[in-house]
């Protein structure tokens, strides 16, 4: 009679050890998520911001009332060929005056004021990721062998796309080692064998893994939803597919740690 009792008492202490460890387990997965969706988003807003930046950054090099239209053909073709150089625009004065007007009227009226001659054709010029990192030599070569040609561009705009895409790089390459450590550890504790069992993984690991990583991304939802529409502003800082590769990661890590409790 003994006995029985003593193994009631050992079976409901056992059950709510279990209880007590998957909830742990939730916990301990839920925070790990939460980091993984900060890192998410922040690469994502990175690369968009990276990717804004380069694309806004140009080189104006005008050019003077004295060159003629065929002049101005054959710098454009002749910019062309340079290998930093991916594209190279013509604006004549009438097609300058009508970008300036498009973002700035006044300007435009007080420009006329000075006379339409007064703005000069100028050739706009985007660089390749290379060319933007090294673009004060670069442009000092152009300028020395265009010597007709003066260019314009903002350094500070230079600097700042360098660095947003170094840390881009960074941030891509964190994530790839952490997501390797974490298979690592999958693989180590999937690798030992548990001595005496047979079953040692439990499906509501599984279960409290994607509840955590369901959970997760709905709080990163509730703290978007206030800056706009959902979608757009999810869009914004993170994928569809980077939120479902999340949900694969927690469920996978909520069965390797369903085993490794029981160490």
């Amino acid at each position: 009679m003994g006995d029985i009792f003593e193994d009631e008492k050992t079976t409901s202490h056992s059950s709510k050890q279990v209880f007590r460890l998957y909830r742990k387990l939730f916990l301990l997965i839920f925070g790990v998520a939460l980091l993984g969706q900060s890192l998410i988003s922040v690469d994502v807003h990175l690369g968009n911001y990276y990717r804004a930046l380069a694309d806004s950054f140009k080189i104006i090099l005008t050019a003077p009332s004295t060159i003629n239209n065929e002049q101005l053909s054959q710098l454009g073709d002749s910019l062309n060929q340079k290998k930093d150089i991916q594209t190279v625009k013509l604006f004549s004065p009438q097609d300058a005056l009508a970008a300036v007007r498009h973002q700035n009227p006044q300007l435009v009226d007080s420009l006329l004021l000075m006379g339409e001659h007064k703005m000069p054709a100028y050739f706009e010029i985007t660089l390749t990721p290379q060319g933007i990192n090294n673009v004060r030599p670069f442009v000092e070569n152009l300028a020395a062998e265009y010597e007709m040609l003066i260019p314009h561009y903002n350094l500070s705009h230079a600097q700042f796309v360098f660095y947003a895409g170094i840390c881009s790089k960074i941030l891509h390459i964190v994530l790839i080692l952490a997501v390797l450590v974490f298979l690592t550890f999958m693989f180590l504790v999937e690798a030992t064998p548990v001595a005496g069992r047979t079953n040692v993984h439990h499906f509501g690991g599984v279960v409290s893994g994607l509840l955590a990583g369901l959970l997760a991304c709905g709080i990163l939802a509730g703290l978007v939803y206030p800056t706009g529409i959902l979608a757009e502003a999810v869009a914004q800082f993170t994928s569809l597919g980077r939120e479902l590769l999340l949900l694969a990661f927690c469920g996978l890590f909520g069965w390797t740690l369903s085993k490794w409790q029981g160490f």
